[in-house]
């Protein structure tokens, strides 16, 4: 039965530090380690009861954060229809998580169509580069995913500030070389920064990616966390990944 729910350009993935399965695209727009990563960086607090995933993809950072919080109410929002209905699927295939739900949305329009301060924490892995920045790939979807074609970084900022009431909080993931661009946006939409996490592609590189968490009105310090370090110099994966890999995502209780 699960073969016939799989398209042909489809695979059927185990999540690294997991024990559930996705349906992944093999063209490209799979999941990678920066968006486990970014699940795993999230710090959850008792008062979290809501939580929105912009730009949801095929939902892996979505059901990522309701498997590490089961009392989570999560909504993944994504524009591109192929998504959406790949996201749907993976629901019906894991049909233990409940409280999840996706809706075919452009981030843009949420003001519109729903209410302010709706959610207690939002994320998103949102498109990486500007438009006219690196070369734009072939297929469609992933020119999307890794572009802004529709919808800037200060578009996701506006629409997570937006969604979250005094004290909400925000995390997403982002190129370093972004990194002073997105501190504007956070601070025009009454963001401070509470923490932050390089990521390094490998070791004796400089970091590539940042993680990101802030909160609406913080007026407190930043606490730069130790840089994470994905492949040792062999490219076998360091041992903070290995141990990832291993004892899985840190599950609040």
């Amino acid at each position: 039965m699960i073969d016939t729910f799989i398209d042909i350009d489809e695979r059927l993935d185990t999540i690294p530090g997991t024990d559930f399965s996705l349906i992944q695209k093999i063209d490209g727009t799979a999941f990678s380690i920066d968006t486990l990563l970014l699940a795993n960086f999230v710090q959850f607090t008792p008062e979290m009861i809501s939580a929105a995933d912009l730009g949801s993809g095929s939902g892996i950072l979505t059901f990522l954060l309701k498997y590490r919080n089961k009392n989570l109410q999560i909504t993944g929002f994504e524009l591109q229809n192929e998504f959406y209905e790949l996201s749907k699927r993976n629901l019906i295939l894991n049909k233990n998580f409940e409280g999840l739900a996706f809706e075919e949305m452009d981030i843009r329009d949420i003001p519109s169509r729903i209410l302010p301060d709706s959610y207690d924490l939002v994320v998103s892995n949102p498109p990486y580069f500007q438009v006219g920045n690196g070369r734009l790939p072939a297929n469609p979807s992933r020119a999307q995913a890794r572009h802004e074609l529709n919808g800037t970084v200060k578009n996701f900022v506006e629409s997570a500030s937006y969604m979250l009431p005094y004290s909400g909080r925000f995390c997403l993931i982002i190129p370093t070389s972004r990194e002073e661009e997105i501190n504007k946006y956070l601070t025009e939409n009454k963001f401070g920064v509470r923490r932050k996490e390089y990521i390094i592609p490998k070791e004796d590189e400089k970091p590539h990616l940042i993680m990101i968490e802030s909160e609406k009105f913080y007026s407190g310090d930043c606490l730069e966390m130790p840089s994470i370090t994905i492949h040792k110099k062999d490219n076998s994966f360091s041992d903070e990944l290995q141990k990832l890999f291993t004892l899985g995502l840190k599950v609040y209780s």
